[in-house]
């Protein structure tokens, strides 16, 4: 029985660490308890107040405002560029965002450009990329609407880019060479209401989901391992050249987001994540191997603890190994000492 019983207490205790190892890392919007709304940084109709001003955002370029409907940051004209920012940073560490937006227009098949989602340092500076400045230091969201050259996927293509303040915009590319995150989905002209999601946890990453095929359906877009500079400025941007669209912004609720206690910890004290292109975009073995990794973790075949997980499976393994061979060792001792009692009849 002795080393029936060692054996079972071996393998409940080897359990718990083959789980552990191979279980995936917990999504950026899992990790959020609850959502406290914050004035500041959130927008709805009628947008202004009876100065036709808003005390925490400020518009220009060719936006416009309709106070029942949206914001409309340009109309369906030719060579058009307006904005919407925040006021005042964004304070808090870990925050959410849903935004309703509209892009629609009288073209069926030559529309454009799009329009931008932005965190960056600085703000309502206009510029090339969608109606603001380029070498931007921050994050920036690109909703675009136009195929500038040719590639493998479809338009319209959502895409994102960390900005490092000395970095250009991939214009002529459609922001190929610098992505870090890229989904290609149809928001435009759309039944249902086009939503977007964007939900940040300093040192996990953020995450853009999407809501724009069924009522309350989300889907997600990407998942990107980056932090982002601290106290930023919220803002949307748009831009038509040659083509153009409607692009309306309709609501804006911005969250803090409270995280649940086994997140906590490690969102304040997990290691930074350098601000700029990240290793899976970078050029060389470094780069390589950062993608190789991001395949791996794409095709869920890679473990949620990385190198630090299976470090501690390696351990939880020794000790089980040992408390075996301690338990193999009893029963010998126990068996021999059977063996040496005297027979009695």
């Amino acid at each position: 029985m002795l080393p029936l019983t060692a054996i079972a207490l071996a393998l409940a205790a080897l359990s718990p660490a083959v789980a552990a190892a191979g279980a995936p890392a917990a999504s950026v919007d899992s990790m959020v308890e609850k959502r406290v709304p914050l004035r500041t940084h959130s927008i709805a109709p009628p947008y202004v107040d009876t100065d036709l001003q808003n005390r925490w955002w400020d518009f220009g370029g060719d936006a416009i405002i309709n106070t029942n409907k949206h914001i409309r940051l340009t109309q369906d004209r030719q060579s058009e560029a307006g904005w919407l920012w925040s006021r005042m940073p964004l304070g808090v560490t870990n925050w959410q965002i849903d935004f309703e937006f509209k892009v629609d227009g009288k073209a069926q098949s030559m529309y454009g450009d799009g329009f931008a989602f932005w965190v960056t340092k600085d703000r309502a500076v206009a510029g090339p990329v969608f109606g603001s400045q380029d070498y931007f230091n921050g994050l920036g969201i690109f909703f675009d609407t136009y195929s500038n050259s040719r590639h493998s996927y479809t338009f319209p293509r959502i895409t994102a880019m960390m900005g490092d303040g000395k970095t250009q915009y991939d214009l002529a590319g459609d922001n190929a060479k610098t992505e870090v995150g890229a989904c290609s989905e149809n928001f435009r002209r759309r039944d249902v209401a086009t939503k977007a999601r964007i939900t940040y946890v300093k040192n996990h990453g953020l995450q853009l989901q999407l809501h724009h095929k069924e009522w309350d359906q989300w889907m997600t877009c990407f998942e990107i391992n980056v932090n982002l500079p601290d106290s930023p400025y919220v803002g949307f941007s748009a831009a038509t050249g040659d083509v153009s669209d409607n692009h309306d912004i309709i609501s804006v609720q911005t969250f803090s987001a409270t995280l649940y206690p086994q997140y906590r910890a490690t969102a304040h004290q997990a290691g930074q994540v350098p601000l700029g292109i990240p290793d899976d975009k970078r050029a060389g073995p470094r780069g390589q191997a950062a993608r190789d990794n991001a395949r791996k973790r794409q095709d869920g075949s890679s473990s949620g603890g990385g190198i630090v997980g299976w470090f501690l499976f390696l351990l939880k393994a020794i000790g089980v190994l040992a408390f075996i061979a301690f338990g193999v060792a009893a029963y010998r001792t126990w068996a021999a000492q059977q063996r040496a009692r005297p027979a009695y009849y």
